[in-house]
């Protein structure tokens, strides 16, 4: 396969399971996309290694009801044989519910970061986040609480994409 197509499927594999394991809350997901001694910079959010980095996805996305991330314009670019620099844009929705009522932040932003090929296949060895714009309102939930015709998307394995992505 061509090294450049490899690198780009890599990084949309890669974030995509990032997108997911933030989402559904899988804190073992997260630690299999990055080495050991990857550097992950999310500015005042974290700095530092998988594992601490792990904890912060957990905690701050389990702070609320729910989230979505969407990736889009995913670039990669090889730099030799194993590794490649990426930059791909993400539409994070995040529902936050208080007492005063529920909140919707959307950010616009763009992961930029290093891949690179180890024996167990292409992982991310760098990560950062750039924000471009966020908007934070208020909404009514009423809709979506209310709807009873579709299933809703769970936090964890209960969620019905663990019956068919393991």
């Amino acid at each position: 396969m061509d090294l450049a197509l490899e690198a780009q499927l890599a990084a949309a594999q890669l974030l995509g399971r990032y997108a997911r394991a933030a989402d559904r809350l899988d804190r073992d997901l997260v630690l299999t996309l990055f080495t050991p001694d990857a550097q992950i910079d999310m500015g005042a959010i974290f700095a530092g290694g998988p594992q601490a980095f792990a904890d912060v996805v957990m905690g701050f996305m389990g702070s609320m009801a729910a989230t979505r991330h969407e990736l889009s314009t995913i670039v990669a670019v090889p730099d030799g044989a194993d590794a490649a620099g990426y930059e791909a844009y993400v539409r994070a929705w995040h529902r936050i519910d208080t007492p005063q009522g529920t909140r919707e932040l959307v950010v616009l932003g763009r992961y930029i970061g290093r891949l690179v090929r180890t024996a167990g296949g292409w992982r991310i060895a760098a990560h950062a986040e750039i924000i471009d714009w966020g908007e934070d309102r208020a909404v009514d939930p009423a809709w979506l609480d209310g709807n009873a015709e579709l299933p809703k998307g769970m936090r964890g394995p209960a969620d019905k994409s663990y019956d068919v992505l393991a």
